[in-house]
């Protein structure tokens, strides 16, 4: 009882949804669809008195003209019925673009306001995502059009009972009982349809996913150098054939029950007919047109029928498609800013904080202690998979803390995650490439300075990315990316310089968070960047992320990771004489910078 009151629930909200998508000539169209529902009695009704008309040709010639007159209101119902198909037709098509569009729309709305940990699927919630978007939204804008589709069927099944109870009351009743099985098969596999989909989505992701790394840019470069398309397609065929034959062997079984559920209706169908001759052949009041009113209104009763009481399971089917929409519109979001409020002096702590990643045990920071005052310059180093990375994303509000305390001048950075992020400015190990203007690139950190060429090209001077302004044709306002024009793509080292560029420009930004900055940069341009360090971060405090050791001659104090855990904290020469960790790592790099 509770699944049923939330799929009626979910529809309503559905219909409201819907209202709201639909535009007024869409609904005027639908309106209209009620008059037209009328169309297949008239028709019938007219291709009767035709045929009676023309039957009497034969006896009274002097009735050609009432003929012709009957034979031209048939034409005009036939085109009026056709054109009104046609607007329909592209009304639908109309309308699904509106819905994909709002689909899309909502989703990366939702994606811009989840928290992190669902981005990287927690709840499946990428598997979700993929499952709206190929069923659900459809179903759920689409409702308004079944509600309306499904009134016009009850007004075209009253005038189609109406005419062929005339007839004989019998060929009403054989047609609609043997639509009953068609009815129950349609149900039966919409919701065998519904539990397959969602069985089949994870196949359907790793055939996308295949067939989608060897079209994408950076993949391809490894994927044509190693020579591993065969690789590559035999994984994206095992998928794609497994995929394929549960769909075959469903579709397989739908035929073979349609099939079985046509031959009834269309045994009935001749059944019918005959009735229609034996009672033309036994009144000789009725006429020959009632065979073609019977024979053009036979097969209109069997699809209406059937069509008025699969809409109900349909509807009732389509509330769960519509259910899982509603409920990733639903799905916990963080919390929105209600001011633009910053922090003006930053002092960062970290206490006793713990934190592991989903579906793991492994501790990614293992109870974390750390105080970072306003204008430090600190270098994190540390092995792959110390928790370096996992630091930057609790201190950003991408994750909290399992227990302890992740704070900002005392504030949680959970609950104040956006007054956190305005008072920082973040380049992350991977970085974004616009496709857009290299000025829309740099000031995208900060978009009301969009306008400040002065300014961005004064640090892109610091930066080295004025290099890369130079070498463009129309310099700020060139367009990268491999959508540009010309398909203007920048080397790896020039995006960094351009990402590097975009951190520091953001004004309010009282905390720099570089992870891996000059890991695409050549030794000269970090060099360069080391070297304008000290203008380039100002009175800011700075967090530099890096394998590169070279970095820490430029911070006033190195924080050393291991399992989780700060293992040495201190200026260089004082974890070199401790002869720990960093003493370890940084000979083992010293050839570098000697």
């Amino acid at each position: 009882m509770a699944k049923r009151r939330a799929s009626i629930k979910s529809f309503i909200k559905a219909l409201v949804l819907s209202t709201k998508i639909k535009t007024p000539f869409s609904f005027a169209i639908s309106i209209l669809g009620f008059g037209m529902a009328f169309f297949p009695m008239l028709i019938a009704l007219q291709l009767e008195a035709f045929t009676n008309n023309a039957h009497d040709l034969f006896n009274q010639p002097n009735l050609l003209t009432t003929a012709i007159i009957s034979f031209g209101i048939l034409v005009v119902l036939f085109i009026a019925q056709i054109g009104f198909s046609f607007m329909q037709t592209y009304m639908a098509a109309h309308d699904n673009q509106r819905i994909k569009h709002y689909l899309r729309e909502q989703i990366l709305i939702l994606l811009s306001r989840v928290p992190y940990k669902h981005i990287e699927n927690q709840g499946e919630f990428r598997e979700k995502i993929d499952f709206v978007k190929r069923y659900s939204g459809e179903r759920t804008a689409g409702s308004v059009s079944l509600v309306f589709g499904w009134i016009a069927n009850v007004i075209a099944l009253g005038g189609v009972v109406f005419i062929l109870w005339r007839v004989n009351p019998w060929i009403v009743s054989i047609l609609m009982v043997t639509s009953i099985p068609a009815v129950i098969l349609s149900m039966l596999q919409k919701e065998e349809t519904y539990h397959a989909q969602r069985r089949w989505m994870k196949d359907g992701q790793f055939v996308i996913a295949y067939s989608d790394i060897c079209m994408r840019t950076e993949p391809l470069k490894e994927i044509k150098f190693l020579g591993i398309y065969e690789t590559l397609k035999n994984k994206w065929r095992h998928y794609g054939k497994r995929w394929m034959a549960n769909k075959r062997k469903l579709a397989r079984k739908h035929v073979l029950l349609n099939g079985a559920a046509d031959i009834l209706r269309n045994v009935a169908y001749v059944a019918v007919l005959i009735i229609a001759v034996i009672e033309i052949y036994a009144n000789p009041e009725i006429r020959l047109g009632a065979f073609m009113l019977v024979f053009s209104s036979a097969v209109a009763l069997q699809n209406i029928t059937t069509q008025l009481l699969t809409t109900p399971a349909s509807i009732f089917t389509d509330a769960k498609y519509m259910e899982d929409f509603f409920t990733l519109l639903d799905w916990e979001k963080e919390t929105t800013p209600t001011d633009d409020s910053t922090y003006n002096n930053v002092l960062i702590e970290f206490n006793n904080v713990n934190f592991s990643y989903q579906n793991s045990d492994f501790l990614a920071l293992d109870n974390l202690n750390v105080r970072i005052k306003q204008g430090e310059k600190i270098a994190i180093v540390g092995a792959n998979g110390s928790g370096k990375s996992t630091f930057v994303n609790l201190l950003c509000g991408l994750h909290p803390p399992n227990s302890g305390e992740a704070k900002i001048n005392g504030e949680s950075i959970t609950d104040n995650v956006w007054k956190a992020r305005r008072s920082m400015s973040v380049i992350f190990q991977n970085f974004c490439q616009y496709q857009d203007t290299l000025r829309n690139n740099i000031a995208v950190s900060d978009p009301e300075r969009a306008g400040a060429d002065a300014d961005i090209l004064a640090l892109a001077k610091q930066t080295g990315a004025d290099e890369v302004i130079k070498n463009q044709e129309s310099a700020l306002d060139e367009v990268l990316g491999i959508f540009s024009k010309d398909g203007n793509n920048l080397s790896g080292g020039q995006w960094q310089k351009v990402a590097i560029t975009r951190a520091l420009f953001r004004k309010n930004a009282r905390v720099y968070i570089l992870d891996e900055p000059t890991a695409a940069l050549d030794p000269i341009a970090e060099a360069n960047i080391y070297r304008n360090f000290a203008a380039l971060t100002g009175d800011k405090t700075t967090i530099l992320i890096s394998h590169r050791l070279g970095v820490t001659s430029v911070v006033d104090r190195i924080l050393v990771f291991d399992n989780g855990r700060i293992v040495e904290d201190g200026k260089h020469d004082t974890l070199m004489r401790k002869n720990g960790l960093y003493a370890k790592m940084y000979n083992a790099q010293a050839k570098w910078y000697h």
